[in-house]
């Protein structure tokens, strides 16, 4: 209530008091309402006079009513509309409605007119800051709320840019002395240096960014604790230039040493020199440090890392850069449920230890089990074997397998080595061999065993293991096999898978796509090679709304029989309405060809459907629900899947 209305209000309080005390005496002599005694007339009885009742003063009860009014306004709430608008440079607009406090804040509900007051104020603020952000130091932008329909009103915003201004001198001035006798690069002398040319937009955001790349030049070119003391801009209205002056203080030259390791460190110290990133008497690199500490902290061995240059050089003139590290668990238990109409419940559990011998070499067991099929896995990885980019790794199965293709059982060891050639692209050899029991349909049980070198290439850009959202991979493998089934058989398998995740303006809108191709070579007849070294399609992780393994070729009772070549493509419409939701729409295609001979993207299979995403910190979940789009009589109407993970 405003300070008007209350005093008013005692006003009415006051008057309605006195009028109330007046009843009170008058009623002790039972007299009618409104009348009073006076003294005796001539005749002695008593004359009465009417008392008018109280009333209040015509311009206080107007008064009182229009505070009464504008505190119902006051507490009116209403919903609103954005109308902004930049004819002169549009992109104004469009960060304005991503970026200020009424485009932020437009779905929260219903608000008084006093809070989208103030929300107008703070954002046109914002607008002011776009504007020096985009280099319109003489521009301005205004704002007003206009009522509409009911509690409806538009905010109505206008950019007005002026002119736009450039980047004229643009100083880096040294506030300490340089090493002379250095052999790094010479630190930047302007802007320039970074990537930020005079004549360019003097944009604010590209002009603090390239500040900041004028200090981390300095920290990768041999001085560690190179800092930005002052900077100074001048706006030139005439020139409609803005001038910069950076003052930075390089001091003192360094050069990397060696590794301070703590005592109580949970790995071996050859762990932690193998992965280093620089070499011992370089000038200071603070861009390779930061890459080795990023580098430590995706092992999943320490909770935390830090690492920082000592503050004076080593008796060798060396700086060494001290670590601190804190240990993370070394052992994890899990496990999951999945369900798919293919195999129905199933249940996968997991145990991991990331520092068996104290090197960081991983063993994990993995136990996933249906009731048509089970496996129990184990896989290990050495890190650094022989050289610091290459690792060991081993793998160990044994599996069995009842599906309507073939029962399996059998056994698996291989081994080898993997390289880093770049941070995007692996190599790998490996020795291997299979061997167990094989029944195909309508055939009796058949003993197997195979070798195996199976070489592969993979080029890995994404950002993500089980979410990708940009970047692309290349998965390539050729393996020659040797062995008995039937009989002797010499074959080479081969099989390239592409994927790629394009953003759509956003990541959280991203098109995923995929293609496989693959085919054995030297093979006339797929049920001449064991289960392993056929190709299948259908199913949750190939061409969804199909049976499992059921795309391709099939006997006269309809069951599948595999193939020695194979196509498959797939793509994705992902989009993350939520942090922690998104859906997805999909089409796969694909067939599976009883040979090589035969010409691909014939006759194949295609099947589409929509899928739910829940995501989670270690990856999201997974439900899709698909329909074969050439549905044959056997096939069920829909197929449903779920799994952790993204489909690929």
């Amino acid at each position: 209530m405003t300070l008007r209305a209350a005093v008013l209000l005692a006003a009415m309080l006051a008057l309605a008091g006195c009028a109330a005390f007046k009843s009170q005496d008058s009623e002790r002599e039972k007299p009618a309402m409104g009348v009073k005694r006076t003294a005796p007339a001539n005749n002695g009885a008593p004359t009465l006079s009417v008392i008018p009742s109280p009333s209040i003063p015509p311009d206080l009860a107007s008064q009182a009513k229009a505070a009464t009014r504008a505190q119902a306004d006051d507490d009116r709430k209403y919903t609103y509309t954005l109308d902004c608008q930049s004819s002169a440079d549009p992109t104004l607009a469009e960060t304005f409605e991503k970026v200020s406090r009424l485009a932020l804040m437009r779905e929260d509900g219903a608000v008084t007119m006093a809070t989208l007051e103030q929300r107008l104020s703070v954002s046109l603020e914002d607008g002011r800051s776009i504007l020096r952000n985009r280099g319109y130091y003489e521009g301005e932008v205004t704002g007003r709320l206009t009522p509409e329909s009911g509690d409806k009103v538009k905010a109505v915003i206008r950019f007005t840019p002026g002119p736009a201004y450039a980047l004229g001198s643009a100083r880096v001035i040294l506030s300490g002395p340089l090493d002379a006798k250095s052999e790094a690069a010479a630190p930047p002398k302007s802007l320039a240096d970074v990537g930020l040319a005079s004549g360019e937009p003097a944009a604010t955001d590209d002009i603090l960014a390239a500040v900041k790349r004028v200090e981390a030049a300095f920290r990768n070119r041999g001085y560690p604790r190179a800092t930005v003391e002052a900077t100074r801009y001048v706006v030139d209205k005439k020139s409609k230039t803005l001038d910069a002056e950076i003052h930075i203080d390089p001091k003192g030259f360094a050069r990397m040493g060696d590794l301070e390791v703590p005592e109580d460190a949970t790995v071996d110290r050859s762990y932690l020199e193998a992965q280093r990133t620089w070499q011992v008497g370089q000038p200071w690199n603070q861009e390779l440090l930061d890459n080795y500490l990023t580098t430590l902290r995706q092992t999943g061995l320490f909770q935390s890392v830090e690492g920082r240059a000592v503050r004076e050089d080593d008796p060798s003139g060396l700086r060494p850069v001290r670590l601190r590290l804190a240990g993370a668990p070394e052992r994890t238990v899990g496990g999951m449920l999945s369900y798919d109409t293919d195999f129905g419940p199933g249940v996968q559990a997991y145990w991991e230890h990331r520092n068996l011998t104290g090197h960081g070499d991983r063993l994990r067991i993995d136990l996933p089990v249906w009731q048509d099929m089970q496996e129990l896995t184990a896989s290990y990885r050495y890190p650094f074997f022989m050289r610091p980019d290459q690792d060991f790794i081993a793998q160990a199965g044994l599996y069995h397998e009842d599906t309507d293709a073939y029962k399996l059982w059998s056994g698996a060891l291989a081994a080898g080595v993997e390289r880093r050639l770049t941070p995007h692209w692996r190599v790998g050899a490996m020795g291997s061999v299979e061997g167990g029991s094989l029944e195909d349909p309508g055939q009796p049980k058949k003993e197997f065993l195979m070798f195996g070198l199976p070489l592969s290439a993979t080029y890995d850009s994404t950002n993500s293991l089980l979410d990708p959202t940009r970047g692309a991979r290349l998965i390539t493998q050729v393996a020659p096999y040797t062995g008995t089934f039937h009989s002797e058989f010499n074959v080479v398998r081969t099989r390239v898978e592409g994927q790629s995740f394009l953003p759509l303006g956003s990541e959280r809108l991203v098109m995923a796509l995929r293609g496989v191709w693959g085919s054995v070579w030297n093979a006339d007849n797929s049920q001449d090679l064991p289960s392993s070294l056929r190709f299948y399609s259908g199913g949750g992780g190939s061409v969804r709304g199909y049976d499992y393994q059921s795309v391709g070729p099939r006997n006269d009772k309809n069951d599948p029989l595999g193939g020695v070549s194979q196509v498959e493509v797939g793509a994705e419409t992902r989009w993350r309405f939520r942090e922690d939701m998104g859906v997805v729409a999909f089409l796969d295609g694909g067939m599976v060809y009883e040979n090589v001979a035969d010409k691909l993207f014939q006759d194949m299979l295609w099947g589409a459907g929509l899928g739910y995403r829940y995501y989670t910190a270690i990856g999201p979940v997974r439900v899709d629900v698909a329909v074969p789009l050439d549905r044959r009589p056997d096939d069920d109407s829909w197929q449903l899947y779920m799994s952790l993970g993204q489909a690929f």
